[in-house]
């Protein structure tokens, strides 16, 4: 088996661990928040952080997890701080997106539940919400759905397929036609960066940044708190429509702040030791030969994991449209 054909069978894992962690908490009789702490903390920690790690350890002997999904690069140190103005407009270019994504979704029929949610009752309720819905999801997801989703791909030349497949993964395996749309475009900036940078770390914060200002924002309407200012000029661009004007220029500016998150890493972006040994063998005919390229056979569990994502998201938004 190929060093592509296991990631591929990591990545199907995830993808299935989430399917049946669904369906073991819908059988379990807690509260909204408890079974959201406990479902996160065992996908997030298990299926995407723990059993990846044990998986790979396990069947690629001759790998590094660290360098593999890219945890462990260098990068510029400016891509962290240009990576926190990204999130915040990662966010902003979203909020457009989910209203465009929910008129549409609306449009075919859907039909958008509310369900209870979390509860903030207390100071703790709040903290173990940014755990659980900020923190973990930025760390194990990334590691899984952006680092080794990209380590499978490293025998695909195009930067641009790259990234289209990480973003349209990302979206996919959410297993949630109301937040496929929105995550794809996130998975395809987060993406951007990964294959960019040739790190996921920066990727990271965007994802902890993007989540934490949802759960905060869910956190302050829930308890009916007044930010003043801010929350007169939220109110306003909401009732006046001017939200997609907003959103669309942080889009322009998200545009150009990639352009040079791209631009100061062009530098770092330096071969690994297969690269460099098959870049001798094919230019002076000396070194190791390269190894075989990763076939159709390869992808398989790639494409049955995306399959069996887009069939669970297709079951959701049918669900949706028969209620």
């Amino acid at each position: 088996m190929s060093k592509t054909f296991k990631l591929s069978f990591i990545i199907l894992f995830s993808v299935t661990g989430l399917q049946v962690m669904r369906i073991l908490s819908s059988l379990l009789p807690l509260s909204d928040n408890i079974l959201g702490w406990g479902f996160s903390f065992m996908m997030q920690c298990l299926f995407l952080g723990l059993f990846p790690y044990l998986i790979y350890k396990a069947t690629i002997k001759e790998g590094c997890f660290v360098r593999d999904v890219k945890i462990k690069a260098k990068i510029n140190p400016l891509s962290y701080l240009i990576a926190v103005l990204i999130g915040l407009l990662t966010y902003g270019v979203n909020i457009g997106a989910s209203s465009i994504w929910y008129v549409i979704l609306n449009a075919l029929g859907f039909t958008y539940t509310r369900g209870g949610g979390v509860l903030f009752t207390s100071p703790e309720v709040l903290i173990l919400e940014i755990i659980t819905s900020c923190m973990l999801p930025a760390i194990f997801e990334e590691i899984t759905d952006r680092g080794i989703l990209l380590a499978s791909l490293d025998d695909v030349k195009s930067d641009t397929i790259k990234i289209i497949v990480l973003g349209l993964f990302f979206g996919a395996c959410h297993q949630n036609a109301p937040q496929l749309g929105p995550t794809a475009l996130a998975g395809v900036i987060i993406g951007f960066m990964a294959v960019k940078s040739g790190s996921i770390l920066p990727g990271m914060i965007v994802h902890f940044i993007n989540n934490f200002i949802i759960t905060m924002g869910s956190y302050v309407d829930q308890k009916g708190i007044n930010l003043g200012l801010l929350t007169q000029i939220e109110d306003a661009l909401y009732s006046s429509g001017l939200i997609l004007l907003v959103s669309a220029g942080c889009g322009i500016l998200l545009v150009f702040t990639l352009y040079l998150f791209q631009k100061i890493n062009a530098k770092y972006l330096i071969k690994d030791d297969e690269q460099i040994n098959n870049t001798l063998y094919e230019v002076y005919g000396f070194g190791a030969s390269p190894k075989k390229k990763a076939g159709a056979l390869d992808y398989s569990l790639l494409v049955i994991a995306f399959i069996s994502a887009l069939l669970v998201t297709g079951f959701t938004f049918y669900w949706g449209l028969m209620r």
